[in-house]
């Protein structure tokens, strides 16, 4: 080994202690606030995204949510429950057959005979 090598392992094994006591300080310290920090940080972001309208005196518009046509949803609702219900009964099987309304029983015999 050269020299310098020498004295510089030779510092290093002379500080080891301190070192050592420094390491595992650090180590203590981000175990207990490294938690601490992220929660920190999550609900820091939290906040941000609830309160940027507020910081930025942006307001929702108050006309869509207090003036709901609920007879304009209710004849929206009734047509799109119409149209579900006119394709399932006019839908065909894989052999390209319609649907029939009959129920069969475990011999093959259909009711609606």
């Amino acid at each position: 080994m050269s020299q310098e090598k020498v004295d510089q392992y030779k510092k290093e094994k002379k500080n080891r202690k301190a070192n050592m006591k420094k390491a595992k300080r650090h180590k203590k310290l981000w175990k207990i606030f490294g938690p601490v920090l992220a929660v920190l940080i999550v609900a820091l972001i939290g906040a941000g995204i609830y309160f940027i309208p507020h910081w930025t005196n942006q307001k929702v518009e108050e006309s869509q949510t207090d003036q709901i046509d609920y007879d304009q949803l209710m004849q929206m609702l009734n047509q799109s429950a119409g149209s579900i219900s006119t394709d399932s009964t006019g839908s065909t099987d894989s052999s390209g057959s319609a649907d029939s309304t009959g129920s069969t029983d475990s011999s093959g015999s259909t009711d609606a005979e």
